[in-house]
Order: structure tokens, then sequence, then C-alpha cells
């Protein structure tokens, strides 16, 4: 066959035929400036483009060693494929086109060299395989050789290695070319892999059946250790002084990023060079030689006045792939003060970061006293421990303490690594991720003592637990007990009784309730549900409200209670809400209320597994658990909305004009004395919870509290369990003093007063009658209700009041209930009935009067809508004949009797309720005209002046 053929067949696949059957690099067709040489090593190997022509004739041609160049493809085969004539080059080319039958010469199988390599380097072929040799060829003369991919610090094949049967082996040529031997796959966190010097030792080890990565070198580069995180790493060095420091070197730049970090002693003497490797000591002492020698790997530890710097840091060499490098920082700042050993050990602790709530926090201590968390809401003790939003200046700190941000950039020719600051992109894909997976730890609270999980055990190891808390021991405490009985929870009230055994309780039950309290500090963690709000009510000033809080404050926390103010508008409430929620605050107090409580806001954060507002100062929404335990103090608390059914009230009932005065203490110094047995103190109150555990937490008597039935469970079961009064018999002070169902009466009874016709009257024709000069004095019941929840401005307002009756629409007091109808024009027209008549009554419901006079519904079936009209306006006296004595009479309601009145129509006498309370109200003897209702709750005491005929 002749070279024309030759050449004409392989025109248009000539770079093709270069790449596959000489030593010159693929970037031949395609590099717009002349590449490198094989055979001089020099980049000035020079190709024309121009119209494909390398591609049609393959001419090449190099400045520094071939100056006439090639004459066509078949001369570049033979140059530089290592060919000694022009018929053996040709006659490669027309195999490798197929234009000749005949068998290639000199060429062993593929297979071979595999074989020749992997027995010569005594490693077996199946665990060298796993590394990904291919057959290739090397240098001028082609050499057959076993080509292995080489990693970068990536986990992507950048490189290769060519082994012989004779040589030691050959990395690529060029910068960046060195890189890690892996089995062909990258290390999982929670694996365990091995590290070696060279593919051969990795193999071998393969061979043994573990997870081996070969190393460059005797040491592994910082920037490959991304690629351990999260994994355990076994180093098993050479027998020779390079390889013992190497082994020590990896194992400072693992440091921090892989799970754990060994070094395997192999057998033998350490020398000071060539020393034995893994295939050496499998040779001569046996594969259970270097079995035995990493199962007595030992943990890495830095040598003695070894200090690792800024160098010791991981190196993360920034690319486009921006997600990428987002989740490679976010893993190692999870490692940052847990495996830092380049920071001082002084500052590990303060630059651990946790993730709550998808942000991420760290742990500042206050230094100042009486300090403001965020937004000035919660005054902070001096020496608290609390959780802060870390802000995005201190990321950018934590970034650089954490690794090294390295750009590569090209200069000469050469590339350069430079060190560069945390990018923005960096920092804001950061601070915004939302989840930081397994890398950040989740940290939901700090305890300053010992406490109780979910599953009763107790935690009293210091330091970061898988609960989701960090227990920094303010104090040295004593172990709980783990089997404490029952008679040992009962002596342990009685010790922590003696904290309270000056204040004066109204009865057994308050003081039950506030070790409900307390017992709800220290264990939060184990009710994994709501907790109620403690508040402290007195009937005198300096009864010691607040100090009753703080005593149980410094019991559980070290210090006195975190406080923030009482606010009426609900949208201020939220904000400071949210202010603890933010700063973690385990307890609160709401100190010296002087108004009712309730409100949106504060009922929500009460029965809510998390929070979610607008963080403050920010446009960031934040979303995190509500945990925070409330108290609240004030003299003659009441309740308004729905915060009466999540309070345990806890009652002080002072005999004293001037408790302030008082000085037959048992501790004078209460909190100083608590402070001082504050050890003794925890323990006896874990005592009572582990021990309410350890009994398998025995249902009490008693039912639930609504919403709160873990808490009930736990803490209320514990506190009966101990021998204690039912905290939750408190309660009902709550809900009578809830100060909504005042509202309620003095709703009905404005209602009742002036509603004079029946028909019900829209809030507009209520305002404009209170507003008429003709009506000054009267109506005394709805001017109250109105001025509580009717105004704005200063003046009664429509809205407000619109707002108010829809609010408590169906509700009921002293027999009556609040209506609603739609008049004229879809008006909501107001009504007080009897609650006892109205809604889907059923067929034939009538009007008539009880024995008692009082005025009752009597249904006629069931199904229809007999009872939904109103009743008619409510007559002192009914007619039970149709003969009379009275001139004109009223037609009757359905087919009830006729009804004649004897004076304007008005509620009963006994249907007047109380404004201020909604209790029963009785009429004084007239006065000019005038008559004082007097309302008998007692305790209560309010008088409503009315004038005679407004209301009998």
């Amino acid at each position: 066959m002749s070279f024309e053929t030759i050449k004409q067949t392989a025109a248009g696949r000539c770079v093709e035929i270069i790449v596959a059957l000489t030593s010159i690099d693929r970037e031949i067709g395609t590099a717009k400036k002349d590449i490198n040489c094989p055979l001089c090593d020099h980049g000035s190997l020079h190709a024309d483009r121009r119209d494909d022509g390398v591609n049609q004739h393959g001419k090449v041609r190099c400045h520094h060693c071939l100056d006439a160049g090639t004459g066509d493809i078949i001369d570049t085969v033979r140059v530089f494929g290592g060919h000694d004539s022009q018929g053996s080059a040709a006659k490669a080319v027309a195999d490798y086109l197929g234009l000749s039958a005949s068998e290639a010469t000199g060429a062993k199988p593929i297979v071979d060299i595999i074989e020749a390599v992997a027995k010569a380097k005594r490693m077996p072929l199946d665990a060298f395989r796993q590394f990904g040799p291919k057959v290739d060829k090397r240098g001028r003369n082609q050499k057959p050789v076993a080509r292995v991919p080489v990693y970068n610090e990536s986990g992507e094949i950048h490189s290769h290695f060519d082994l012989t049967p004779t040589d030691k082996g050959f990395f690529k040529r060029g910068d960046g070319s060195q890189g890690l031997f892996l089995p062909g796959r990258l290390p999982k966190a929670g694996e365990t892999w091995h590290l070696v010097e060279g593919v051969k030792d990795a193999a071998a080890l393969v061979g043994l059946g573990f997870d081996a990565c070969g190393l460059p070198s005797s040491f592994m580069a910082p920037k490959y250790a991304r690629l351990f995180q999260g994994v355990h790493v076994v180093t098993v060095a050479d027998l020779d002084q390079p390889g013992q420091n190497g082994a020590q070197r990896t194992g400072g730049n693992l440091a921090g990023v892989a799970a754990s970090v060994k070094v395997a002693r192999l057998p033998g003497e350490i020398v000071a060079s060539k020393g034995e490797d893994v295939r050496d000591v499998i040779r001569r002492h046996g594969e259970q030689a270097v079995r035995d020698a990493i199962a007595a790997a030992t943990e890495w530890q830095p040598r003695d006045g070894e200090i690792f710097g800024k160098d010791s840091r991981p190196e993360e060499i920034l690319t486009l792939r921006y997600a990428w490098h987002v989740d490679r920082v976010i893993g190692h700042l999870g490692q940052l003060g847990w495996k830092s050993p380049w920071l001082p050990e002084a500052k590990r602790e303060t630059r651990k970061l946790y993730q709550r709530g998808g942000v991420l926090v760290d742990v500042v201590t206050e230094s100042k006293a009486d300090a403001t968390a965020k937004g000035g809401q919660v005054k902070i003790a001096q020496g608290t421990p609390r959780l802060r939003v870390l802000p995005t200046s201190q990321l950018s700190l934590r970034i650089a303490d954490a690794c090294q941000l390295i750009v590569e950039k090209e200069k000469d020719g050469d590339i350069e690594k430079q060190a560069v600051p945390p990018p923005k992109w960096l920092i804001d894909g950061i601070h915004t991720a939302g989840d930081y997976g397994g890398y950040v730890r989740h940290l939901e609270a700090i305890v300053t003592a010992p406490t109780i999980r979910p599953d009763g055990s107790v935690l009293q190891k210091p330091g970061w637990d898988a609960s989701g808390l960090l227990f920094r021991p303010s104090m040295k405490f004593e172990p709980i007990p783990d089997e404490p009985s029952q008679s040992d929870a009962v002596a342990a009230t009685e010790k922590l009784f003696e904290v309270v055994a000056d204040f004066p309780f109204t009865d057994a039950a308050d003081k039950a309730a506030w070790l409900a309290m307390l017992l709800s500090m220290i264990g939060r963690p184990c009710v994994t549900g709501h907790v109620p709000m403690f508040a402290v009510t007195a009937n005198i000033r300096g009864a010691g409200k607040s100090l009753l809080v703080d005593a149980a404050s410094i019991i559980a926390y070290g210090h006195s209670a975190a406080r923030t103010a009482y606010a009426s508008d609900d949208d201020e409430m939220r904000k400071r809400i949210t202010a603890v929620i933010m700063e973690g605050s385990p307890a609160v107090l709401l100190d010296n209320i002087d108004r009712p409580i309730g409100g949106a806001s504060l009922d929500a954060v009460l029965t809510a597994e998390r929070w979610k507002d607008r963080e403050l100062g920010s446009s960031r929404t934040i979303d995190l658990p509500a945990r925070a335990v409330w108290t609240a103090t004030g003299n003659n608390l009441r309740f308004r909305s729905d915060v009466a059914r999540r309070v345990v009230p806890i009652r002080l009932d002072s005999p004293e004009e001037r408790p302030e005065l008082r000085t037959d203490f048992r501790h004078n110094d209460l909190l100083g004395w608590t402070r001082e047995h504050r050890g003794e103190l925890v323990t006896a109150a874990l005592t009572i919870l582990r021990a309410y555990f350890v009994a398998g937490c025995p249902k009490q008597d008693g039912g639930q509290f609504g919403s709160f039935e873990t808490w009930s469970d736990v803490i209320r079961g514990a506190v009966v369990w101990a021998g204690c009064s039912d905290p939750m018999d408190t309660i009902e002070t709550a809900q009578a003093d809830d100060d909504s169902a005042a509202i309620v009466a003095g709703l009905i009874g404005g209602l009742l007063e002036i509603d004079d016709t029946g028909d019900g009257m829209t809030c507009r024709e209520i305002i404009d009658r209170l507003n008429d000069a003709e009506n000054a004095g009267r109506f005394p019941a709805m001017r109250e209700v109105v001025a509580e929840v009717g105004m704005k401005g200063g003046r009664p307002d429509v809205s407000r009041l619109g707002y108010a009756m829809r609010k408590y629409r169906g509700r009921v007091c002293n027999g009556y209930r609040i209506a609603q109808e739609q008049g004229h024009a879809k008006q909501n027209r107001w009504f007080a009935k009897p609650a006892s008549i109205g809604g889907h009554g059923g067929h034939g419901s009538q009007v008539e009067e009880s024995e008692t006079g009082d005025v009752v519904g009597e249904s006629g079936g069931h199904g229809g809508h007999g009872g939904h009209g109103f009743p008619p306006p409510i007559r002192e006296t009914c007619c039970v004949a149709t003969q009379h004595a009275h001139d004109t009479h009223t037609p009757a309601y359905r087919d009830g009797p006729e009804s004649c009145p004897t004076s304007p129509p008005s509620p009963p006498h006994r249907k007047v309720p109380c404004p201020k309370c909604g209790g029963a109200m009785t009429p004084a003897e007239p006065v000019d005209g005038w008559r004082n209702w007097d309302c008998q709750t007692p305790g209560c005491g309010h008088v409503k002046p009315m004038r005679e005929g407004a209301a009998q």
C-alpha cells in the first residue's frame, strides 16, 4: 500500500491520529498558541491551524528542536511516535485507519502492562485496577505504561501518573499535576480511610480490605483536607523520618476537618530515609502485622511546643462554583472551635457557631450589669450567657478563622496562589442559607445547671448535648441521683419550700404553683409542649412578688429573672416577645403590671411551638422555637382576652398594712441565701423530676390543663406526686379575674339599659344616644364599657365598639347573651337577649314566663328556625287572660300571651349585671329619682347610680 493512499485516507483525521499514536498533547488541534514539545519539553511546538491545516496534512514543527518540521502525517508519527523508519510509521497509521490487516508488532495486549506493573510493584491486581489504570505510551520511544488518574482538591481527575515495571513512576509534567490517588470514588462522611504515600501502598491496603488513598508525597497538603470532611482518617506512614514527620503534618492539616485523625505505627525500625513501607512490612511480617498496626492506631496529637498557625487552616480555592463553595465553607464553620488546633485553646470556645431555627448564632456572655438585649427590650443580668444572632460583620471574621480562601491567577505563564478576604457572595450565601445541614450543630437553649431531657435522663455533663442544649455550669454541682424514690422527692419538696417559708401564700395550692414554676424553669427541656404563664398576684404592694420569681430564677439559672416591660399596645408587645425569642432567654418576667394582662401576641406565644416575625432592625423574617417560661407580677392582676386560660396564678395575701416594713424573716437576705445554697436546691428540684420519671410518670388525678397537656402530665404531675397540693387549683382565680368576662357583663348590662324598645341597636345608634345631651348621666353601664373598649382619641368610636361586639358575640353572662341580627341595609343590630332564646330552637318556640318571672324559651320540636327572631321588650307583668283592666296591650310574641307595660320597657331588677365583675346587683332605696345598684360580689364593691325608670 502506497504512502499516498495512507495520507489521503488520513486527511481530515490527522489530529486524531497524532493524539492516538504520538506523545503530542490533544491541544495541538485547538490551542491558539504553541504548545509543549514532548521531545525537548519546550513550549514551541507549532501547527498550521488555518483552514483546518494540521487536521488535513498532519505537519508540525518545533522551533526549538525541529527547524525543518515534519513533512506529513507519517513523518509526524515517525518523529513523535518513536518509530525508526518511515515504513514503520506508515504501517502504524495504516493499522490505525484499518488499511492493513497485518498484526501490529512489538505491542503487548493491554492487560499485559497492567499485570506486569502490579506484579513488579507487589500490588494485588484487582486492587490496582480499582485505581483506574489505563494502557498508554510515554516519551519519544512510546514506552508502554500503566497510566493512573490523579485527583485534585475538588475531587476531579486533572492529571495522571505513569508506572512501568522497572520505573518508580512519573507525574504528568506541568504545574498542578500532582494530586491524590483514589480507588474510583471519593471519601464519604462517617467512613474510615487510610492515607499512605503513593498509589502502590494504597493498592496494597485496598487489597487488605481497607479504604485507602495514596498521597503524592510524605504528607497531604491542606488543600486536600476538604475531601475528608467528616471522615475518620488513619495515617500509615513509612518507617523513616520524612514519613513520620509527614504523618504529623498531615494530622495537623486534617484536624478540625476530619471526624477524627489517628496515626498507625508500622512494625520495624524508623530510619533517616528510605524506610520500609506497607508493602515491605507485608513481605517481611505478613498481612496481619499491618492489620494489627492499624487496629492499634492512636489519636493524633500536636507535638510538644508545636503550634499550628495560619497555614494550618484548610485551604478553599475559590472558583465560579459559588454554591459548592458556600457548602464547603459552611462545613469549615461547623468545625470551628471544635477541631481548630491553629486557634489558641482559650479562644476556641468563643469561636464556635450553632444554628437555631435556620439562623447562625453564637454564645456571648453579658459583661455589663442590667444590660439590655438587641432593641433594648430585655434586661439581662451580668454574667448571663445568651444566644446572639451572628452579625454579618462577624461572619466574615469566622470564615477567616475557619479556612484560607485562595484564588489562582496566571502570571508569566505560571499559576500563582493568592489569599483573599471572604467575598460578598460567600458571606451573603452563608448568611441566608437557612439550612446548615449536619455541618453546624443545632442549639435550642443554654442551661447553667443540670436539667432533665425529654426521656427523663439527666444532663449533667458540661458542653453541647445532642438534645440541642449547651450546658455551661455556673458552679460545681453534685451528681443527681440515678434512681431517687418518692420519699426522696417528698423530702426534696420540703427543702425547696424552705426558700419561700416567709411568703404569705393564700393557701397550699399557691405554694405548689411556685414549685411548679421552679420545676418548669429548671426542667423546661423535658416538657416538649407549651408551658403556661405564672402570674404572681398580691393584695398589696411590697408582698414580695418579684422576689418570689427571682428566687426561682436564681435556682434555675444562677441569676435574677430577665425583665421586660409589659406593653398594652399589641404591636409593641409583639416586638418585645420577638426580642426575648431571638435572645434565647430561658425565662422572662413582666414585672409590676398595673393593667389587665392579655392581647393577641401574648396569647399566641404562650401556646406557640415556634415564633415567626420580622427581625428587629432588619427586613429578614425569623422563625424560631418559642421555649421561654413567661412570668408576671402585679397587684390584684386581671386577665383579658384568652390569656386567662393560659395562666397559673400564684397568690400572695399579706395581712400587713405595709409589708415592706416587716422584719420577722427566716431569711433576711433571701436571694443571697438562695445563691449560697443553690447547688443543693438544684439537686432537690431535679430529684423530684427524676424520681417521677423513674416511677414511670404515674397519672395524677385532677384532669388536664387544655393546651398544656405535656406540662400537666410532667410538671404538675411531679408536684402532686411529691405530696403537694394541685397547682391547678389556683387557675380558677385567673378565670374569675378574666377581664373579658367583665367586658361581656358590661356590654350585656349596657344593652339592657340603653335598648329600651328591644328592637336592637346599631353601634352608631348607641354612640349617638350616649352623645345626646338629653341623655347626660343616663346609661352608666354602657358608658363604662364603651370607655374601656370603644374609645379612640379620647372619644367614643363606632368601629372600636363594633369590634368589641363582634369579638364577644354569643358570650353569656347572668342568663343573657350578646346577639346580632342584620337589619335594614344589612346593618348589624345588637341585642342582649335571654340565653335560652334564639338560635335554631325548633318549630314553635315560645316565650313565656316561668314561676320565678324569668323569661324562658320553650322548644316545640327540632330543626327549623323557631327561635330565629328576637324577643319583644321584657315586661314586668304579663297578661294571662284575655280580659284585663288595662286600656292598651302589646300583641303576643308568636302564640304566647299578651303583655302589658306598667312602665317603660326595662330588664327585671334581678337581671342587671355588674359592669365590673359581671356579678348580681341589687337596688337600694331611691333618692330624688335616682337609685344606687350595689354589686353583691365579695371584694368588688361596685356601685352604679341609675335614674328611676332607666332600670328596675
